[in-house]
């Protein structure tokens, strides 16, 4: 007897703010309790794809604030049959900062951030300290917050915003990110021989 597998439709993994209870829970998302980690600038979808694929025991919810990228991810995650993956069409502050419940995230992944490299524009960047403290806050402790840049002058910045933040504690990189798979950009970049910074914190009880 052949077995009938359930794809999920494209929309069906886009989450409608407006149309859903906040702040968000992983009950609520993926109808189970489970790790609810979060991956701000989901892109196409590569990374969130293959790691939900590969931890189907965890929920994982995707931010994008590109509507044309948000709905590439959810066709491939459709197609891909992940049925613990959700995506929501935001900005990473409004979603941190309306829509998640404090003590809620396992893990926190932010690969490849917008650098801003103009110094005028570095106001926008997202590693500013009031989003590494509202980060903190959402984090449950013993999280992880993972985070990639080819750009070495934001590596620095970042390396420095998360570690003033007495709630984070680095980790090795090598141990946090040995199974974790890449993402478009670093498959790119590490074809043109530009070098990937790895970084990775744990979230702590604040003494």
């Amino acid at each position: 007897m052949s077995q009938v597998l359930t794809v999920p439709r494209p929309e069906s993994l886009v989450v409608a703010l407006d149309e859903v209870p906040l702040p968000l829970t992983a009950e609520a998302l993926f109808g189970r309790r489970c790790a609810f980690e979060l991956e701000l600038g989901v892109g196409k979808g590569r990374f969130a794809i293959a790691w939900a694929q590969a931890h189907p025991e965890i929920g994982l919810l995707g931010v994008e604030r590109a509507r044309k990228y948000l709905e590439l991810a959810a066709l491939r995650a459709a197609r891909a049959g992940v049925g613990n993956l959700r995506l929501v069409h935001t900005t990473a502050e409004d979603l941190m900062f309306r829509c998640l419940r404090e003590g809620s995230l396992a893990a926190v992944h932010v690969y490849f951030p917008d650098p801003w490299p103009k110094k005028r524009h570095h106001k926008r960047r997202f590693f500013r300290p009031e989003n590494v403290s509202r980060l903190a806050e959402v984090m449950e402790e013993g999280a992880l917050l993972r985070v990639k840049t080819d750009h070495p002058e934001y590596a620095q910045v970042i390396r420095e915003v998360v570690g003033a933040d007495s709630r984070f504690v680095p980790v090795s990189a090598a141990e946090a990110f040995a199974q974790v798979p890449p993402t478009h950009f670093e498959i790119k970049y590490q074809g043109q021989g530009r070098p990937v910074h790895l970084m990775a914190w744990q979230r702590v009880s604040q003494f």
